[in-house]
């Protein structure tokens, strides 16, 4: 992704997304990101361009971006991936983490790559340090374990979700 393009990020207020759409805009890509309607002020002050999920999705985003979408990132894997393939004229440039019935529909499933080197891994790791992207946790002692999977499981987490034993 290159400064100028305009991104189209699913699900994109958990943890991977928060700081995707800092990534990005850091690197001056222009970022529409998909929520829940109580993530959509998150989004906007993550620097994203926020929108609802789910019907309308693809009118909803050619109101944001008249010119198209460049890339499509997945973190979500609710089903966007259809409503994405119309929005990019095709499979490229579309990538999912969430959605393992993606290489059906011909799109990149990524699971990782070893190419992200330890000093890229660290330079992100002390930007969070430093107060330079914004990292949302959650914490639950281990006792309410059931609380926080509930919590995940209801699909509308925003950050990272984290268990510590006192």
């Amino acid at each position: 992704m290159t400064a100028g393009e305009t991104v189209l990020m699913h699900g994109a207020s958990g943890a991977v997304g928060t700081l995707a759409i800092q990534l990005a805009t850091a690197r001056g890509a222009r970022v529409i990101a998909t929520a829940g309607t109580a993530n959509q002020d998150y989004l906007t002050s993550l620097g994203a361009s926020a929108t609802l999920y789910g019907d309308g999705l693809v009118e909803r985003v050619r109101a944001l971006a008249p010119d198209g979408v460049d890339a499509v990132f997945d973190l979500a894997g609710k089903g966007a991936l259809e409503d994405s393939i119309t929005l990019r004229g095709g499979t490229g440039r579309i990538v999912t983490i969430a959605d393992f019935g993606a290489r059906q529909l011909g799109i990149t499933f990524s699971q990782g790559s070893p190419q992200h080197s330890a000093v890229q891994l660290a330079a992100v790791a002390q930007d969070a340090a430093a107060g330079k992207l914004v990292v949302t946790v959650t914490a639950y002692p281990l006792g309410e374990a059931a609380t926080a999977q509930l919590v995940s499981d209801a699909g509308h987490v925003r950050g990272k979700l984290v268990l510590t034993v006192d």
